[in-house]
């Protein structure tokens, strides 16, 4: 086998992203055949060599990949210091070590992905994935037409530039709004930014669409396991524009 990129095998190992993995050399908690490696660029052959994380043997695990409907008041992480409910808490009995591709905010609800699979993760989270991610978000007060514009067109807020790639009214009132949006590229905060600084603080926020994924009858902390075609086909965006096949669109 052909050795590759010690960080890679460690996010194939699932035991990190390929950056925590990077972090990880750089600490010194990784050995190869006894030596510990702090070289990023150092390789090695996963079916020859012996690998340990922290003196663990470091073994490859079956590629897992979770759609979850995150509930409110959850955190998007692995761990928390103040010993919070993490989103890794809800599926723990799986049995397997996975962790949030990305993340939604304490209050926002909806799919978020959880994996074992590094390299998958990183394509997700990278800004030209040119996969649409679908949010129902309730607003305070009445969206008007110039308002919807100036979401589409984007403002700047200290130095940053947010804009929605579509977005639409669902029902309003006086008092409130139901839109929904759609981003190409989530900045953190995106969708809570731009709206308060338009006047229209977010009041809720639920994630519906991740690409081909759809939220359906999944319930509040309930989860399901993602098939091959439906990988594949989150994957496919990246494959296209690669091979020059589709155009990219911008958030």
């Amino acid at each position: 086998m052909e050795k590759i990129r010690l960080q890679k095998i460690l996010a194939d190992a699932g035991l990190f992203s390929r950056r925590k993995a990077e972090e990880a050399i750089e600490q010194g908690r990784i050995t190869v055949n006894g030596e510990i490696i702090t070289e990023l660029g150092f390789k090695a052959d996963p079916a020859k060599d012996r690998i340990t994380c922290d003196r663990k043997p470091v073994k490859a695990e079956a590629k897992t990949y979770v759609m979850l409907n995150k509930p409110a008041g959850i955190i998007c992480t692995t761990d928390d210091d103040q010993n919070r409910t993490t989103v890794v808490d809800i599926i723990k009995h799986i049995g397997e070590r996975l962790f949030p591709v990305g993340r939604l905010d304490f209050n926002t609800t909806g799919i978020l992905l959880l994996t074992n699979d590094g390299e998958f993760a990183q394509k997700m989270m990278r800004p030209s994935s040119d996969i649409v991610k679908t949010y129902h978000a309730r607003v305070r007060g009445l969206v008007t037409p110039r308002i919807l514009g100036k979401m589409l067109s984007g403002i700047t807020v200290e130095g940053i530039k947010y804009r929605f790639h579509k977005v639409r009214i669902e029902k309003s009132t006086d008092k409130n709004s139901a839109l929904i949006i759609e981003l190409t590229e989530g900045k953190n905060r995106h969708i809570k930014i731009l709206c308060q600084a338009l006047g229209h603080p977010v009041s809720k926020l639920m994630r519906t669409g991740y690409g081909p994924l759809k939220l359906g009858n999944l319930g509040p902390g309930d989860y399901r396991h993602l098939n091959e075609k439906e990988v594949k086909s989150l994957l496919r965006p990246a494959i296209k524009r690669r091979t020059g096949r589709g155009t990219r669109s911008s958030a």
